[in-house]
Parts: C-alpha cells; sequence; structure tokens
C-alpha cells in the first residue's frame, strides 16, 4: 500500500470517527432530554396535596397511603384540650317547659307498697328532646270592610311574611327549606323527602325553589352593603376555583374578610370576572391572594399566599434533593413565628435590623438556588423561548415576588396565608360534590347572594335560620357590622 492509499485511508477513518462523534452527541442530547422528560412526568406523578395546590381530593389510593405531614411544625403543646379552654357541656336549666312528677308504687326490695309513704326528696332528671314535628296550621280569618264614604272595601292587614294567598306556607317551614339548600347543601328532591319526613307535608320542589328565589331577592340590598364594606377594609382575600354551570366550565370567584363574604359566578377566570365582581378595580387595601397575575394588575397593595410556596418548596426538595429549598421553607417558618411572638407581645412590627436580617438571608438564599440552577442554553423545540426546569422558574417567582411574599413580616394585619379564601370557597366546592352543577345561570347567581349574605351573618355569630326568616318577612337582618354604621 502506497502512501497515497494510507493517506486516503486515514481520512476515511477520521470522516468516519467525525460522524460517529456527531450521532454520539446527538443520542446523548437526546438522551438528556428524555432523562429530563421523565424527571418532569415523575415530578408530576409525585405531586399531591402535600407538595402542591392540588387539593387532597386528587390524591386517590395510590399506595403507599402518604401520613399527612402538616407545613405549621410543632407547636410544643400536648394534645387535646388547652389551659383555659371553656369546654361545652349539657347544663341543667332553671326553668324546664314541662315537669313531670314520678313516684315509686312498690318498694324495689321487698315489694311493700308504697302509695302512702312519706317523699324523703326529689331527684331532678332533665332530657333534653325534640318534640313530635308536625306542620302548625294557623287560619287568619281577615275581614274585609266597606268604607261608608267612598264605599270601598278593605282588608285587614296581614302579618309579616303573609300574602293574600288562600293557602301557603309561613316563614319558618321556608327558612328552613331554604337553610338546607343552601346551608347544607341537599338537593331539592332530598330536601323535600326530608321535610316530608319530619313534618309530614308535601313540600314541592318547586316550592323549595320559589323560597330560595324570595329569600334571594329580599338580600340583595345587603350583599350589595356587604361588597361595599370589602371595598373599604383594609385587607381582602381574594380567590377562584372551577364551577360547573350549565354543564359548563364557569369559574367561582369569592372576596373576602374575617367578617365578610362575596362570591360571583363567571364564565370567565380573569379580569373580566373580578372587573364584574366590581371590588378590585377601586380597591385601595393589601389583597392577599395566590400568584395568578391577573390580580397583579390592579393598583392596590399586594400580599402571597406564603403556604403555596412552601408547598412548592417542599416538591422542590423532595423531587430534586436542593437543600436551598429546605432552607428556604426553615426561614419562611422561622419568621413566620417571630412574627407571631412579636405581635403576642403587642409589637406592630418587627425591629428593622431584624426585617433587614431576614430579607438578606432570604435573597442569599435565592442566590444559592439560581447558581445551583443556571438558565439552560439548548433549546428543547423549534420555537418559543428556551424552556427552564421548574427549579429554576420557582426561583425566579422568589426573586420577583420578595416584598410580596415578606408583606405579613412588614405588616403584621397582612396573615400569612390565604386559608380564609380557600376556606370560604371549599364548602362552595362541598356543594358542588353533593348536589352536582347548576342547571342555570339564574340558580348559580341566586346561590351566589345567598351564599354570600349567610356566610357574612355566620361570620358574625347571627343564628341562620333567625337571618333567613327575617328575609321572608320582608325586613332581612343587617350583619351587625353593617347595622351599626
Amino acid at each position: 500500500m502506497n502512501g497515497e492509499d494510507l493517506q486516503e485511508k486515514l481520512q476515511a477513518q477520521e470522516r468516519e470517527i467525525q460522524s460517529l462523534r456527531a450521532e454520539l452527541a446527538q443520542a446523548l442530547a437526546a438522551l438528556s432530554q428524555a432523562n429530563a422528560y421523565i424527571k418532569q412526568l415523575q415530578g408530576q406523578a409525585g405531586k399531591d396535596s402535600h407538595n402542591s395546590s392540588k387539593p387532597p381530593s386528587s390524591n386517590g389510593f395510590k399506595e403507599p397511603v402518604r401520613k399527612t405531614q402538616s407545613l405549621r411544625g410543632p407547636s410544643g403543646k400536648k394534645s387535646g384540650g388547652q389551659v383555659g379552654h371553656q369546654g361545652k357541656t349539657l347544663m341543667m336549666v332553671q326553668s324546664p317547659d314541662e315537669i313531670v312528677a314520678l313516684s315509686p308504687k312498690a318498694c324495689r326490695h321487698c315489694q311493700h307498697d308504697l302509695t302512702e309513704a312519706a317523699t324523703c326528696r326529689s331527684e331532678r332528671i332533665q332530657v333534653f328532646d325534640l318534640p313530635v314535628m308536625r306542620l302548625q296550621v294557623t287560619e287568619y280569618q281577615a275581614e274585609v270592610k266597606a268604607c261608608p264614604h267612598c264605599h270601598r272595601e278593605t282588608l285587614a292587614s296581614l302579618p309579616d311574611g303573609i300574602t293574600a294567598q288562600s293557602v301557603q306556607y309561613g316563614p319558618n317551614v321556608k327558612a328552613l327549606a331554604v337553610y338546607l339548600t343552601c346551608i347544607q347543601f341537599l338537593p331539592l328532591a332530598r330536601t323535600c323527602q326530608l321535610l316530608s319526613d319530619l313534618l309530614e307535608t308535601s313540600f314541592s320542589q318547586g316550592s323549595v325553589l320559589a323560597a330560595c328565589q324570595s329569600s334571594a331577592l329580599a338580600v340583595q340590598p345587603v350583599v350589595e352593603q356587604i361588597k361595599g364594606a370589602l371595598q373599604h377594609s383594609r385587607v381582602l382575600h381574594s380567590d377562584e376555583t372551577g364551577f360547573r354551570v350549565e354543564g359548563k366550565r364557569w369559574w367561582l370567584h369569592v372576596a373576602c374578610t374575617l367578617f365578610f363574604t362575596y362570591y360571583l359566578a363567571h364564565p370567565k377566570r380573569g379580569n373580566e370576572a373580578t372587573d364584574a365582581m366590581g371590588i378590585l378595580p377601586h380597591y385601595q387595601g393589601t389583597n392577599v391572594h395566590d400568584s395568578l397575575s391577573m390580580y397583579r394588575r390592579y393598583g392596590c397593595l399586594h400580599a402571597l399566599c406564603v403556604v403555596h410556596y412552601l408547598r412548592e418548596l417542599t416538591y422542590i426538595h423532595e423531587h430534586y434533593h436542593q437543600e436551598w429549598a429546605f432552607q428556604m421553607q426553615l426561614l419562611l417558618r422561622s419568621i413566620h413565628q417571630h412574627v407571631q411572638h412579636a405581635r403576642a407581645q403587642g409589637a406592630e412590627q418587627l425591629p428593622h435590623q431584624d426585617q433587614r436580617d431576614y430579607q438578606h438571608r432570604y435573597a442569599h438564599l435565592v442566590q444559592m438556588g439560581l447558581a445551583a440552577n443556571p438558565p439552560p442554553t439548548v433549546r428543547t423545540g423549534q420555537r418559543g423561548a428556551i424552556k427552564k426546569g421548574e427549579p429554576l422558574n420557582l426561583l425566579l417567582r422568589l426573586r420577583e415576588h420578595q416584598d410580596l411574599i415578606l408583606r405579613f413580616m412588614t405588616n403584621f394585619e397582612v396573615p400569612f396565608t390565604n386559608n380564609q379564601a380557600e376556606t370560604d370557597l371549599r364548602m362552595m366546592k362541598l356543594r358542588q360534590k353533593i348536589s352536582g352543577c347548576f342547571r342555570t345561570i339564574e340558580g348559580a347567581s341566586m346561590f351566589c347572594d345567598l351564599r354570600s349574605y349567610l356566610s357574612t351573618m355566620h361570620k358574625q355569630g347571627i343564628h341562620l335560620l333567625t337571618a333567613l326568616r327575617s328575609t321572608f318577612r320582608g325586613d332581612p337582618l343587617l350583619p351587625p357590622l353593617l347595622a351599626g354604621e
């Protein structure tokens, strides 16, 4: 083999080596993408209510069953009632509704007749029970008199809540029907069945629906006042969740505080719905919410729910084994404990030096995380921005929203979580699980008005059946915090 043939063979081998190297690089890149995709799928499969915003109902029956891990940490207190807790027990009353005297007829030991024997003492035994329930029928015989002057007839005035119909249900039973439907979430058919079993009546679904419509119409002016009170609150909670109306995906929006609640059902999730609600566009206080961008478009102050971030940090630490995420969890919890202790001592804010130290530690942990998760340089698709991983996306949000996340530290009026809004939404989701979706838009709107009113009354300690009875008497009760204005 001469030198030219050898040189040609070497060049061919070099070209083959370059081709193999290119194929190997492509295979390694594909393997890297496949591993990243597998990691992403494993992460999605591993998400549940403890490390994401997914509800507990989505956990399913996966094995092994995960032991619940609270994000609050140990309190150091023993389980059960704490010192100073006021217990509740059934106590005797001084004036019972009925007294029944019982006398022994014969001695239980020797069977001697005790009819004429003297009574040594009486032992009191009080039984709290319901009387046999049945509807009480009251007939009002309204007199009609003719005026001797104008010769026109005048009907006697009827009690509040009673109309001139010949036969009708009264305010008490109508209030019970609305209570069962809107508070206990019974479907119309089950409400009718329960009323029939308890009261031996033939309450129809139409009667239940008519009672709900009448009550909802009566509370609408009060609901508008509730909306006004929320607009002037210093701290407001906002949230939304999926809702089914007429078989379609709608959204249930809530704006609430510790004392007021307002619901709105809307086909949209974003700003169109919050604008229609009419609270946030002119709100000037602090709005507590999750990280949904639509809320931050309004000009008020904002605070983010820290528990949402704690769950995401739990996921990053468990799935990606990144230490910075665990340290960030510890930092946020320690700030919360410090704030709680300072508030209990009567302080209105943390010392400025402590605030600066916490902010510095927060920013340092974010920088640690960014150093461990550099931005990707290889495009995984043909179009769009380069895809970032879950740890990097979380870190960028932590850096961008630091002031909003730590708002609870700088303003003690702002809570650590958005649990108030989530709690108010949870009961509405329970209604949908029990009774299904709303068949009409009017039904959903009516239900939201009634729940806004009843949730507000419950928060302010008003007996709900009393409140509902007032709606059928034409003068619905105002929440005490509105009545005092």
